[in-house]
């Protein structure tokens, strides 16, 4: 029995590493159940039991009553690693996915707090490359504004001495009225519903319109109108008793100051024309208001000027027109609040003028403009040409027409390429229709 069960062993040490692993209890419960009995001691390799001097052990290789198995304990510790592994499992897929709605949570925020901005897209400016045009998908070259150019010039000068208190001194427009020499440049002068020279008609005015504007009484300055030399024959001037004067119909600034010396002038030869009654009015010695009247060529200054011009934005050349709609609803987007601070729609009269006549007024933010003090007016019709109103000087009107030749432009651009995406979308679609 001894060298057959030394035999068995050998077998089973030959066996692969995976039957090997089973327990030894195990694989000796599978040979049968047999017995050894030596000296009354019994031992049973079916259920791993044994006696040894009357004494009995089991070493769980069977099964007993009231007791796990080594067998059952390894599986309960199996299931017990593989319920903990689904539990680690479970917990990182929760945290996975709380990570994940949180993200969610924080972009759908982000969406939420833009959700108000308007649909126009801000409009991303073009870059220039030297040597190169920009152009159209289309192949159509993008306008061009043209630079501004001044037609008429505003111009405030003052006709008495800047040390002197405003309202110190005043001039009797009556006096002024009766005595300004008509002749040389001066072709009329106007006071109220009074007239001295001959008034110069404009083209086109009709008699009821001179009659009517004759009746409206402008007592608190006198109108004097010149002729300069270059062909500038409705000049005019304003004459307040305050010594401010204000001209109209001058080219520029340079202009302007001439017609105020006309002025000037006139009022140092009306102190010369032996009449007593004097043309200022203020406390004072009247030998010293007869030299200020004296001095008031050298006096004269200009202090400040409006400048009135157009330019182009290129539209009309290239063969567009502009939606004056789009262009309101662009230039009122918020993101353009820092160029364009107001835009105002001019409301049709009651003779419903040509649509071309009804531009956009737009008043340009002062804050973008150097050294300005007031937003700047401009017209835009749909031709594309523009108008600029009430600029002080003429490098900053020129800016206005880059600011708003840049922002117009821009926002053309904007809109071709929102146009032809939509054209390649609806292609598309179209072509994936057909196929179907």
């Amino acid at each position: 029995q001894q060298q057959q069960q030394q035999q068995q062993l050998q077998s089973l040490s030959q066996q692969p590493q995976q039957q090997s692993r089973r327990s030894s209890w195990d694989l000796f419960g599978s040979l049968g159940l047999f017995e050894s009995r030596s000296r009354g001691n019994s031992f049973n390799m079916a259920n791993g039991s044994f006696t040894f001097r009357g004494s009995s052990f089991n070493f769980g290789g069977g099964a007993t009553e009231g007791r796990p198995t080594l067998i059952e304990i390894e599986q309960q510790r199996k299931a017990m690693e593989d319920e903990s592994k689904k539990r680690d499992q479970l917990k990182q897929d929760v945290i996975e996915v709380a990570s994940f709605l949180h993200q969610v949570r924080r972009a759908s925020l982000d969406i939420n707090m833009h959700e108000n901005a308007a649909s126009i897209r801000k409009p991303q400016p073009v870059k220039k490359l030297d040597g190169h045009t920009r152009r159209t998908m289309s192949g159509t070259v993008y306008p061009s504004p043209s630079p501004f150019e001044e037609n008429s010039n505003v111009g405030i000068c003052m006709l008495l001495p800047p040390d002197l208190p405003q309202g110190a001194v005043t001039i009797d427009l009556e006096q002024f009225f009766l005595r300004c020499p008509v002749d040389n440049y001066v072709t009329c002068v106007r006071w109220g519903d009074n007239t001295r020279g001959v008034p110069r008609k404009k083209k086109g005015q009709s008699e009821s319109k001179n009659k009517a504007r004759s009746a409206n009484k402008f007592d608190h300055c006198c109108f004097v109108s010149m002729s300069l030399p270059g062909g500038f024959d409705h000049v005019s001037v304003k004459v307040f008793k305050t010594g401010r004067l204000q001209t109209a119909g001058c080219r520029d600034g340079e202009m302007s100051l001439t017609a105020c010396k006309v002025v000037a002038n006139c009022v140092s030869r009306i102190v010369n024309d032996g009449i007593a009654a004097s043309l200022l009015q203020g406390e004072g010695n009247p030998n010293w208001l007869h030299k200020l009247c004296l001095d008031a060529p050298v006096n004269v200054r200009l202090e400040k000027e409006s400048i009135l011009g157009v330019f182009d934005l290129g539209f009309r050349e290239k063969g567009f027109t502009v939606d004056m709609e789009e262009l309101r609803l662009l230039l009122s987007h918020p993101d353009n609040s820092s160029r364009v601070c107001k835009v105002h729609v001019p409301k049709a009269d009651i003779k419903q003028k040509v649509n071309r006549f009804q531009g956009l007024g737009v008043y340009v933010n002062k804050d973008c403009l150097t050294d300005a003090s007031n937003n700047v007016f401009v017209n835009i019709f749909p031709t594309g040409k523009c108008t600029v109103t009430a600029a002080s000087s003429l490098q900053q009107a020129e800016e206005v027409a880059r600011v708003i030749g840049d922002l117009i432009i821009d926002l053309f651009v904007q809109c071709r390429k929102r146009a032809s995406e939509d054209e390649m979308t609806n292609g598309g679609n179209a072509k994936r229709t057909r196929r179907r």
